[in-house]
């Protein structure tokens, strides 16, 4: 996948063509990419995504997540990992709010130089999850769809944080008409909710030591 960012369109918000994924290697009917540079060390954006009972606080679009399925549901401090089932509660436009039940297929644990636990010399992590189709009871023939979100730490300490979500099934080209224009705009929201939410941890852990 790296191999596609030679390709200045792969990251355009403004093209929606395919865009390949593991579970839609062809990329389905259409995709919505968005990135954005963040100031801060890559642990920030990393526990922003994973801490999802805390989106609520800063996302914009997907702007409140249940867990339906954990490891250990019983704990007081759930967060994202491979294999969590959720549902996202969606603020589509600002008249319309959906809901998406969605499953993590791979989250992988921070890359960073300090831990220099990469193999290729990049320290970029995945997480990727999928619309959970046995939830909603709708066959991936029908609406298939999958979420890539990338965290990769620059040489100077800060992140560049990439994403992009495929669409594929007969029910794409519906999704495609009524919202590509809405999701171009909230993926881009994600990205900058993301930016501030990132700045915002790391002032609250310098706080945090200076007040010791």
């Amino acid at each position: 996948m790296a191999s596609a960012y030679t390709d200045n369109r792969f990251r355009s918000n403004a093209h929606t063509g395919p865009r390949a994924t593991p579970t839609l290697p062809k990329g389905g009917l259409f995709s919505i990419y968005a990135e954005t540079e963040i100031p801060t060390p890559a642990k920030f954006p990393y526990e922003a995504l994973l801490d999802v009972r805390k989106y609520h606080e800063w996302n914009t679009y997907i702007i409140d997540v249940l867990i339906t399925k954990h490891s250990n549901p019983h704990s007081r401090t759930l967060k994202m990992e491979q294999g969590t089932f959720m549902t996202f509660t969606v603020q589509m436009t600002p008249e319309e709010r959906t809901s998406t039940k969605e499953v993590v297929r791979h989250l992988e644990p921070l890359k960073t130089r300090a831990a220099n636990n990469s193999t290729t010399g990049k320290y970029v992590t995945r997480i990727r999850w999928t619309m959970d189709n046995a939830g909603i009871l709708a066959p991936g023939f029908m609406l298939k769809t999958e979420r890539v979100n990338e965290i990769e730490e620059l040489e100077d300490g800060t992140t560049v944080y990439k994403t992009w979500l495929s669409f594929g099934g007969l029910g794409a080209k519906f999704v495609k008409k009524k919202y590509e224009k809405a999701l171009q705009g909230k993926l881009s929201d994600f990205c900058h909710d993301l930016k501030r939410r990132s700045v915002q941890l790391q002032k609250k852990e310098e706080a945090e030591r200076a007040s010791q």
